[in-house]
């Protein structure tokens, strides 16, 4: 009886670290802890949505998102919709370009919380620093790659079709690693 009651105690104990070894993928994304810790507090200052933070660029832009950044969603009282965004302007360019998209902005906002959560915009100036552009700089094929990349091109007859899908292939490569 107590070797059949190890037994099954040592099973579910395998079973567990079997488990706890299948399912570690390596380390989590570091937006993902950030999000789970700031969704309380930004969610009292008026974010309903946090994921507006991180999908901020998608939404308005990259060259926007550089000199434009989202402070606070205010709501009327005991109303979760058609609220007041308020951004924040590093500059007066910014302002301007940003000032003649908000109607676009608000459309895209509202379709990214499926609701129309954003009646208003508000744009407020002041002093912060600008997010970096990332740099440009990309790797080139190896010759091995450039190898195996033409031979499943071959088989393409136009050759102005045949030099877009090398790019196309060749813009893959760099970015994923493989085809």
């Amino acid at each position: 009886m107590i070797r059949l009651w190890n037994n099954m105690h040592m099973t579910e104990k395998c079973k567990k670290t079997e488990y706890a070894r299948r399912s570690f993928e390596g380390l989590a994304p570091l937006t993902k802890e950030v999000l789970t810790i700031a969704r309380p507090i930004l969610g009292k200052r008026g974010f309903v949505g946090v994921d507006i933070l991180s999908e901020w660029e998608n939404i308005v832009g990259p060259d926007l998102a550089r000199g434009i950044h989202p402070e606070k969603l205010v709501f009327d009282r005991d109303k979760r919709s058609d609220g007041t965004l308020h951004v924040k302007s590093s500059g007066g360019a910014f302002a301007m370009l940003f000032e003649h998209q908000k109607t676009k902005v608000i459309e895209r906002i509202n379709t990214f919380f499926g609701y129309p959560a954003v009646a208003h915009i508000k744009i407020k100036q002041g002093a912060f620093q600008l997010a970096q552009k990332p740099s440009l700089t990309k790797r080139s094929l190896t010759d091995s790659e450039k190898a195996d990349l033409n031979k499943r091109i071959a088989q393409i007859e136009d050759p102005e079709l045949r030099e877009q899908a090398y790019q196309i292939g060749a813009e893959v490569l760099i970015k994923n690693g493989e085809v």
